[in-house]
């Protein structure tokens, strides 16, 4: 990995959450608390079609209509989305990702979805 992926990694100037919600009990909203509550300095870009906002920021229904390519991407979906959600953030150029997904499902007989032995 190259520095400036390094730094996009740990260092992140803007962060795109990928499954906001407004539902307490969900890793997307948490992660949008933590991270207006805990000082993140850059944009916050939270994704998903169900809100038009998420804690008071304007939220984006896609990552293809996000506004800029973000330093890095928290996916907080399921992981039967995370390969078409990893396709399309790298379309976006996005490079660097932190993955926060529910198991895929045992009844997915997808072998690239399956945990690793």
């Amino acid at each position: 990995m190259s520095q400036r992926g390094l730094e996009a990694l740990l260092r992140p100037k803007s962060i795109a959450v990928i499954g906001a919600s407004m539902k307490p009990n969900r890793a997307g909203y948490l992660m949008m608390r933590n991270l207006l509550a805990g000082g993140f300095n850059g944009p916050v870009l939270p994704v998903t079609p169900a809100w038009k906002a998420v804690l008071g920021v304007l939220a984006w229904p896609d990552i293809a209509n996000l506004p800029f390519t973000p330093d890095l991407a928290v996916l907080c979906t399921n992981a039967s989305r995370n390969l078409a959600l990893l396709e399309e953030l790298g379309e976006k150029g996005c490079k660097t990702c932190i993955i926060l997904s529910a198991p895929a499902s045992q009844h997915d007989r997808s072998p690239r979805l399956r945990p690793a032995p």
